[in-house]
């Protein structure tokens, strides 16, 4: 699958500012899904954020998770990865893309199912770790 003119321009601004890395270590004080976000608090006073980043036009992007995020509390942060996923046909022929991302932490992982449904011309995936810190929106 081809990405799309969204996708496209994440990747070319250089994707996402931030690495899993950089939380390496981190005790991770609170987690949970919101409005297609996945949120993490870290107990050093540090959150983020990690969504898809993706979307341009025509396409109907979500994030679902089977787990709870509140397994992660209380660990250590080791990574965030991501998986490609299948492409499936979507309601009316469409394709519906998955990825995976696989959170972990001391305590336990989750995996985070991210789902773009379009018309086969808005492919791929954004995914973005955000700092909130000092954000205006959330």
């Amino acid at each position: 699958m081809k990405p799309g003119m969204g996708v496209m321009l994440f990747m070319l601004g250089g994707g996402s500012k931030h690495s899993s890395d950089e939380y390496v270590g981190k005790v991770v004080e609170n987690a949970y899904i919101d409005e297609d976000k996945l949120y993490i608090d870290f107990e050093d006073g540090t959150k983020i954020r990690i969504y898809d980043d993706g979307q341009s036009c025509c396409e109907s992007r979500y994030m679902h998770c089977d787990d709870n995020p509140e397994v992660l509390i209380g660990g250590t942060w080791v990574s965030a990865q991501i998986q490609d996923g299948p492409t499936e046909e979507g309601d009316y022929g469409d394709p519906r893309e998955q990825q995976f991302l696989v959170v972990k932490s001391t305590a336990g992982t989750i995996t985070v199912v991210n789902y773009n449904s379009h018309n086969g011309y808005y492919g791929g995936f954004g995914l973005t770790i955000e700092d909130y810190n000092d954000s205006v929106e959330d």
